[in-house]
């Protein structure tokens, strides 16, 4: 198995192992750390920008610094919208930067809004909820659902063509009449 993560380290990547016996161990490599942990195998570490793994057949492992100057600038979107928040990126909880950037707007909407005329702080299903949450948090303001999320529509805001991603998030979110306050 070969794999291999870009030299600016925009798309994460993740090595981990697992014992198979005394004398065998079998390596996973994934974009996320939260696969490691459901398939029951124990994080090593990222895998660097431009560094490349080599895992033979019989289980042995190479690495090899691939590229000449690599440099680590990840996708915010992998925080924001891509990576579960039970993941690690570059040793860094999805979770907590959630909550962070959370903390963050709702700190900057407190400072510029100054008479906060907001009845209430409404996440889109469902990465932003940890966000909205830490919002309502320091606005002081309650959080509702006020969408449901339809999970058999895949990931709209990655679908080609603004007319595809409308009618798909359409289908994809349908307003909760209860969550909202009157």
């Amino acid at each position: 198995m070969v794999a291999f993560r870009d030299p600016n380290g925009i798309r994460p990547l993740v090595l981990g192992k697992r014992d198979i016996d005394e004398n065998r161990t079998e390596y996973m490599v994934a974009s996320e750390s939260v696969a490691l942990d459901t398939l029951g195998f124990d994080f090593l570490r990222d895998v660097a920008p431009g560094e490349a793994i080599y895992i033979t057949e019989e289980g042995q492992l190479f690495t090899r610094q691939c590229a000449d100057n690599p440099v680590s600038n990840p996708c915010l979107f992998e925080y924001v919208y891509f990576a579960r928040p039970d993941s690690f990126i570059d040793k860094i909880s999805v979770y907590s930067a959630r909550v962070n950037m959370g903390t963050k707007l709702g700190e900057k909407i407190a400072r510029e809004w100054e008479d906060l005329d907001i009845d209430v702080v409404i996440p889109i299903p469902e990465t932003s909820c940890d966000i909205a949450l830490e919002i309502a948090r320091i606005l002081g303001k309650p959080y509702r659902q006020g969408f449901v999320k339809n999970r058999y529509v895949g990931r709209t805001f990655i679908m080609p063509g603004q007319q595809l991603r409308r009618k798909s998030v359409r289908r994809k979110l349908n307003a909760n009449r209860a969550g909202v306050p009157r």
